[in-house]
């Protein structure tokens, strides 16, 4: 799976910023968009990546810790998705803005050595 092949699924939705990155871990965007379309944008991730590994207000545990630790922080209020299959790991972490009507969606797709 290629960071495309996430993105592609979201094709039909319209983010208001939008920032990419490619370096020796994996592939990650950014993708920020208005709260009203959260839904549809869940919709779209799960169909991908299948159900959340973490759901908001869920505690972050030792485990998820260790999961997104090449992709940043991860806190009690966002939700998780994770699909690993064979040596590539795709997550999508959906982070609410607290003091606004937007969500930022992280995507990363990392490949491990094995």
């Amino acid at each position: 799976m290629e960071l495309y092949d996430l993105i592609a699924k979201l094709r039909n939705l319209h983010p208001i910023q939008k920032k990419y990155h490619v370096d020796g871990r994996g592939e990650y965007a950014q993708l920020v968009f208005d709260r009203r379309d959260l839904q549809e944008w869940y919709r779209c991730i799960e169909e991908v990546l299948g159900p959340p590994v973490k759901g908001e207000g869920q505690p972050v545990s030792d485990e998820l810790l260790s999961l997104t630790e090449d992709f940043g922080e991860i806190f009690d209020h966002q939700i998780l998705f994770c699909l690993q299959k064979s040596n590539q790991r795709a997550l999508a972490m959906f982070w609410p803005w607290r003091d606004s009507q937007l969500v930022t969606l992280k995507l990363m797709v990392s490949r491990s050595e094995n």
